[in-house]
């Protein structure tokens, strides 16, 4: 009797709950398969040979199955407790088609979002977060959509992944009309996820792996669908927490942010910002592989101050525009102007010239309020905002993916800015150097050999467009009372062909000040940033009030040569620079992974952090313990921040 009932509970284990075991199995196969897609496509784009190893191999397969059947069990569970009721009970057919094709649709967004990430994580060199909502119309609307080839590729796989799910999901539903009813396997996963949320509700982080395993390894156990997921659910909320790694008082001597004014001048120039969207240093590196030939942008070199050591915040457009305009980081998954920190206390460029005398103005090729510019131009007080709507005839204009190409934006804003009265401000956010780079149709290379890649191309073609621009406002009476800065968005690979991601070149940008007033060319080699940008436009326009900053006045006489900027891999790792040496710094472990001299260590395999003492590290490591202790000060207690 008692074996009976033993062999009754096995083959009524075998018939009822089977079905749904192999439900699951086979959804985590596939999304181990996509993860080893990811792994071996993005491996080269981390920077280092291999990031699995002998030692790690196992906690990187744990972890991975770990966060895959995490997310599996919390989408599937409802299904398999909602079948498990509905098979007690007398329902219609269609109830549970309902109910099947909704977890389908989920089940499907997990998947198709893992599979996007295999390609779209170059990008920002982390997984899918709240991010991807600002910038999926692009995605899709823009560079997707113009791209033929692309648009039904992706579809293809699109369909096929539905298809697979398809046929797993009527598996069930069909042994679900059979009579199984899931009841045993039901109680298993609720109590499962019970026994997790007792364990800790810590565990559901994204970056809880990071327990055991570094930054780099962590993109690889990662689920996409969990990274997204949490971080939208947690982007309204106060996510930027207080670090405390030494006294206020000293962090703040470390990382000096309200500033006293820099300039009592009251000479007023005019100033023209150039925020040059996706270019990299390496295209005005002269010995480099990737120099761009554009001889005005070298004649403009020649007779302007260039700063050869210049860095990124972030690998993103909207964190450019904040560091650039706003001269401060953004930490939120979102840009700052869309989070909840918007409020904080910052210096408003548009209303600090304002008081000057000056008149603010922002032309762009894309369409209004893409990536959320207009708000940041309103959110920093800048008067008027041009976007491609305002463009007479733009309808009837070449257009690159993203937006009008920079010849007919910069025809426009020279119009625009020839009725300006001085002194103004005015910005220019180009768009033809952004990624996929398609050219208008008329537009033929001049230097076809030397200019190989898209990007470099690209570029070329930007640098005919500012040389009419510079031609034209040179005959104009503002020219001379004007000083005209570039400055990058952030760095981009300067050939699509060849995917990297080095630690150092990855946030090295250009930056260049070129005054017609004081045409004395001038190499400066002492690192900089992207947040100096606001201290040197204040600074011209002969601003006398304090404001707030992480950057310094790019035209005072003695750069400091021993200066550390910063920059931010991703949601856990941001890094400082100095003139020789970069150091990796984990904010989850609060400790650093890597410090290289990228001076003499050209490939990074000495990693300094893992040799004898090094007070190199150890001075970094102040550095940005004391940059991330004011920064999430300044964010948390904005009202009291000095």
């Amino acid at each position: 009797m008692k074996r009976g009932l033993l062999n009754y509970n096995y083959y009524s284990f075998r018939k009822n709950e089977k079905a749904a075991v192999i439900f699951l199995l086979k959804l985590l196969i596939l999304l181990f398969f996509l993860k080893t897609i990811f792994y071996f496509y993005n491996t080269p784009l981390t920077g280092i040979p291999s990031v699995i190893t002998t030692g790690n191999v196992f906690k990187i397969l744990k972890w991975s199955f770990a966060n895959d059947g995490l997310v599996l069990l919390m989408i599937n569970t409802p299904f398999i407790v909602i079948l498990a009721l509905l098979s007690l009970v007398k329902l219609k057919k269609p109830l549970v088609i309902i109910v099947t094709a909704i977890f389908l649709t989920i089940n499907f967004l997990c998947i198709f979002l893992n599979l996007v990430d295999v390609f779209y994580f170059h990008f920002h060199l982390q997984r899918a977060d709240a991010d991807l909502l600002y910038v999926i119309q692009h995605l899709f609307q823009k560079t997707i959509l113009k791209n033929f080839y692309s648009t039904i590729i992706g579809l293809v796989i699109a369909a096929f992944l539905f298809y697979l799910l398809f046929r797993i999901h009527r598996k069930i539903l069909q042994q679900f009309h059979e009579g199984k009813r899931f009841l045993f396997a039901a109680v298993i996963m609720l109590f499962c996820c019970l026994i997790f949320f007792a364990s800790g509700r810590n565990k559901l982080i994204p970056t809880h792996p990071l327990v055991e395993l570094n930054s780099i390894e962590l993109q690889f156990v990662q689920n996409s669908f969990h990274t997204f997921i949490y971080s939208v659910y947690r982007k309204d909320e106060a996510i930027v927490h207080i670090n405390n790694y030494m006294p206020d008082s000293l962090a703040h001597k470390f990382i000096p942010v309200y500033k006293t004014a820099s300039s009592s001048d009251t000479i007023k120039k005019n100033i023209v910002l150039f925020i040059m969207e996706s270019v990299p240093e390496d295209f005005f590196h002269e010995s480099g592989k990737y120099k761009v030939t554009m001889p005005f942008f070298d004649s403009l070199v020649s007779v302007g101050k260039y700063y050869n050591n210049a860095y990124s915040f972030g690998r993103s457009s909207n964190k450019g525009i904040t560091s650039i305009l706003a001269g401060i980081p953004t930490l939120t998954d979102i840009p700052l102007y869309h989070s909840n920190y918007a409020s904080m206390k910052i210096t408003s460029v548009g209303n600090s010239l304002d008081n000057r005398g000056y008149t603010s103005s922002f032309f762009i090729g894309d369409n209004f309020d893409d990536f959320g510019f207009a708000k940041c131009a309103n959110w920093l007080g800048i008067q008027h905002y041009y976007s491609k709507e305002k463009i007479p005839g733009h309808d009837r204009m070449d257009s690159h993916s993203m937006g009008l190409h920079d010849k007919y934006v910069l025809d426009f804003m020279g119009n625009q800015v020839n009725k300006m009265q001085q002194p103004f401000f005015a910005i220019n956010y180009n768009i033809s150097t952004h990624y996929p780079n398609n050219l208008p149709k008329d537009y033929k290379e001049k230097f076809p050999v030397k200019n190989f890649s898209d990007q470099m191309k690209s570029m070329s073609y930007y640098n005919e467009c500012l040389e009419k621009f510079f031609h034209d406002a040179a005959q104009q009476t503002w020219f001379a009372n004007t000083v005209f800065i570039f400055c990058s968005d952030h760095w981009m690979d300067p050939d699509a062909r060849f995917l990297t991601n080095d630690v150092v070149q990855s946030f090295h940008i250009p930056i260049l000040i070129y005054d017609p007033g004081d045409p004395k060319g001038k190499l400066i080699t002492a690192p900089v940033s992207q947040f100096d940008i606001l201290n040197t436009i204040l600074s011209i326009s002969g601003n006398t009030k304090p404001f707030i900053s992480y950057g310094e006045n790019l035209l005072k006489k003695d750069p400091d040569m021993n200066r550390v900027v910063f920059s931010i891999q991703n949601s856990v790792l941001c890094q400082a620079f100095d003139s020789s040496y970069v150091l990796g710094f984990n904010t989850f472990t609060g400790k650093p992974e890597y410090c290289f001299n990228y001076k003499k260590d050209l490939s990074r395999n000495n990693n300094l952090v893992n040799g004898p003492y090094n007070s190199n590290v150890d001075s970094l490591t102040i550095f940005m313990k004391a940059f991330l202790q004011t920064a999430s000060y300044h964010y948390n207690k904005s009202g009291s921040f000095k």
